[in-house]
Formats: structure tokens, C-alpha cells, sequence
């Protein structure tokens, strides 16, 4: 093949474009669907756990509605019980959000109460004030890890407060501080909690987004060059969710987002190139026949950044035809030939270069390609004279007289 190509910049009409656009849409359906099937399962399991919640703090109320019987805060507590056993269950994420306030809201009142009514049963019972006091801590797992020196606190007022039932004054003033840190301890859990399970939802979100674009890019033959980075980066992120280092997890969410919205973009943009240049050679294989060449089976190959495909002429000879399609819009086509028909000739401004019988061939191929809803803008290569030939159409349609000549 020769050496310098001939080429042309090719552009779509409107059928085609819509092609492309519509192949797009369905690439970005795909998407959504995988997506909306993964939101879908993240929702469920937020609202399993809004509802375990909702049962744990219903189960702790009845047992303080039953530990304030005879005590004035007793109609306060059931209020708040029946509260808490009406909370609708949600059905969107919209309603987990608000569930979410609610049982936050009901958290705290309950907490309020049974300071209350703790504190009321330390002028009866002081032993049972102490048990109620630390009762909203049962059933929490992460007070140690999240909470460390509330923890501790609660440990070593637990027992001061203990050693020193019987002592009214020093007891009343000890169950108090007992009940304020335990207050405050579940502020502090709480508040983490909710901060874990906003990266946890984060960190899932990416790794859906993740999947999906690499599933996209395996399906087209793509290699994703940071593919193995970016797997090991998710699997670290995953093993974050222990929360021991949140301020680390919370930088790596941001990072990780900025790296999976940058391989999404190069990967939708490659896709794109992909499905021009397929369309392109569609279009040509429909085209090249009616211009009197064949494809020659079997001779597509796909490189890195083009597709190659072999055609022949009516001799035999071959036409190499390269498809690339460049960022944007940006597709041009180029043809290498054996050179049999390339006359040099001198002239005033230095060598040119005629191919007259494969440039008029390329311009039938293009009035074809054209119906094939793919335009071109002219034959060109290194060395054409400045004045060139007409295109195809214009030659179909020059006078009989027309004695052009041919080198």
C-alpha cells in the first residue's frame, strides 16, 4: 500500500445521528435500569433496618412504659410509646429519610424520659433507677469504637453511682451525671452512625457505578487502563466500613467519586467512537458495492483507535480503508492503494501527485456513501494539485464535451 494515504472527513445526517443517539439512549437505559435494580435493594435494606429500629425503640418503651406505672411521667411515656408504634413505614427514600428524623426524634424523647422517670425512681428504688438509667445502651454494639471516652465515663460512674446507693445526696447527684453521660454517649454514637452509613451508602453507589461501566466496556472489547486500581481502591473502601478511620474514608469517597466519573466519561466517549466507526463501516459495506468494489471477506480488523477493512476493484486490486473516529465528531476515513495509478508530475510550484482513476473511483464510493447518509468533504492527500477534479457528482453531470485530461 502506498505510503501516503488519501483521506476524507466524513459527517452524519440526521437518520444517522439518530442512530447514534438512539444507541447511546439504549447504553444509558442499561444504566439506569441496573442502577434503579440496585436502588431498589438498598432500599429494601434501609428499610428493613428503619423498621429493626423502630421495634428495638418500641420493645425499650413498653418497658418503660411498665417501669413508670404509678410515677408522674407514666401518660408521657405512653404518648411517646403510641408515637413511636404509629411510625409509618416508609416506601421511598424520601419516607426512610423521614423515618430516619422520626426515629431520631422518638430516640432522643425516649432517652429524655427515662432520665425522668430514672430519676423519679431514685426517691423509691435506687437499684432500679440505676438499671433504668443505663437501659437505652443495651443492644449498642459501637459505644467502645465510636465513643471511647463516653464509654469509659459511663463505666466509672456506673460504678461510683453503685457503691454509693444508700448515700441519698451522693447518690441523687451521681445517678444524674450517670444519666447525662449516657445521654450524651448516644449523642455521640448516634451521630457517627448516621456519618458511617451515609459513606457506607456512598461507597455502594460507587461501586454500582463502577460495575456498570466496566460490565459496558468489557461488553465492547474495552480495556479500562485503571480497571485493577480502581477494583482494589473499592475493595479498600469497602473494608473502611469497620469506621476506624472516618476522616481517611470520607477523602478516599471523594476521590474515588472524581476517578469513577472520569473512567465514565472516557468510556461513554469511547463507546461513542466505537459506534461510529461501526456505523461508518456499515455504511461503507452498503456503499462499495454500487462504486464497483467488493469487501473482501474476512479482512476487518480492529485496532486500537480504527477499524481496517480490505476492498477490491473490479482488477483485483486492493484499497485499504481505515475508519477512525476521533473525540466529538471528528471521523475521517482513509484509503491506501497499491500506487499502480499515481503519476508525478513537475511543475511550476514544485511535484504533484495525480491518481486519477483511484480518485474518481473514491469519488463514485463517496456519492454512494452519501446515500448511505454519510457525508464527505472531497478526496484529498499529500501532493494533490490545487485545482482538483470534481467531485463524482459534479463529473456525472459535466458537459459531453468536457475533454478534461488525464495524466
Amino acid at each position: 500500500m502506498s505510503g501516503s494515504p488519501k483521506y476524507t472527513t466524513v459527517a452524519f445526517d440526521v437518520a444517522r445521528r439518530e442512530q447514534l443517539a438512539a444507541a447511546r439512549r439504549r447504553r444509558e437505559e442499561d444504566r439506569r435500569r441496573r442502577r434503579e435494580e440496585h436502588r431498589q435493594r438498598r432500599l429494601s435494606a434501609g428499610i428493613r433496618a428503619a423498621e429493626a429500629r423502630r421495634d428495638a425503640l418500641t420493645a425499650r418503651m413498653g418497658e418503660l412504659v411498665g417501669m413508670s406505672r404509678g410515677l408522674p411521667q407514666h401518660a408521657q411515656v405512653t404518648a411517646a410509646t403510641d408515637q413511636v408504634v404509629g411510625l409509618r413505614r416508609p416506601t421511598d427514600e424520601a419516607g426512610l429519610s423521614r423515618i430516619g428524623r422520626e426515629l431520631r426524634g422518638a430516640e432522643r424523647r425516649a432517652d429524655e424520659l427515662t432520665v425522668a422517670v430514672s430519676r423519679e425512681l431514685t426517691r423509691q428504688e435506687q437499684s432500679r433507677a440505676v438499671e433504668l438509667a443505663v437501659a437505652p445502651l443495651r443492644g449498642l454494639t459501637d459505644g467502645a469504637q465510636f465513643d471511647p471516652v463516653g464509654h469509659r465515663t459511663i463505666a466509672a460512674l456506673l460504678d461510683d453511682t453503685r457503691r454509693r446507693a444508700g448515700d441519698a445526696r451522693g447518690f441523687s447527684d451521681l445517678h444524674q451525671r450517670l444519666g447525662e453521660a449516657v445521654g450524651a454517649h448516644l449523642e455521640t454514637v448516634r451521630d457517627r452512625q448516621a456519618h458511617l452509613l451515609r459513606l457506607a451508602t456512598e461507597t455502594d453507589e460507587l461501586s454500582a457505578q463502577l460495575v456498570d461501566v466496566l460490565a459496558d466496556a468489557a461488553a465492547a472489547g474495552l480495556a479500562v487502563a485503571e480497571e485493577s486500581a480502581l477494583r482494589a481502591e473499592l475493595t479498600g473502601l469497602r473494608q473502611e466500613a469497620a469506621g476506624g478511620h472516618v476522616d481517611r474514608w470520607e477523602r478516599r469517597v471523594a476521590g474515588l467519586r472524581d476517578r469513577v466519573a472520569a473512567v465514565t466519561a472516557a468510556t461513554d466517549n469511547r463507546l461513542d467512537q466505537l459506534d461510529r466507526m461501526a456505523l461508518i463501516v456499515e455504511a461503507a459495506s452498503a456503499a462499495l458495492p454500487a462504486a464497483g468494489l467488493r469487501v473482501v471477506p474476512d479482512s476487518l480488523a480492529e485496532r486500537a483507535d480504527a477499524v481496517v477493512f480490505v476492498a477490491e476493484r473490479a482488477d483485483g486490486s486492493p484499497v485499504e480503508m481505515t475508519v477512525y473516529a476521533g473525540d466529538a465528531d471528528g471521523n475521517r476515513l482513509e484509503y491506501r492503494t497499491a500506487g499502480s495509478d499515481i503519476v508525478v508530475e513537475n511543475a511550476v510550484g514544485g511535484a504533484i501527485s495525480r491518481c486519477d482513476l483511484t480518485e474518481e473511483l473514491l469519488e463514485r464510493f463517496h456519492a454512494e456513501l452519501a446515500d448511505q447518509g454519510v457525508a464527505t468533504d472531497g478526496l484529498h492527500w499529500e501532493g494533490k494539485p490545487g485545482q482538483p477534479r470534481p467531485p463524482a457528482v459534479e463529473a456525472l453531470r459535466r458537459p459531453a464535451h468536457d475533454d478534461r485530461s488525464r495524466s
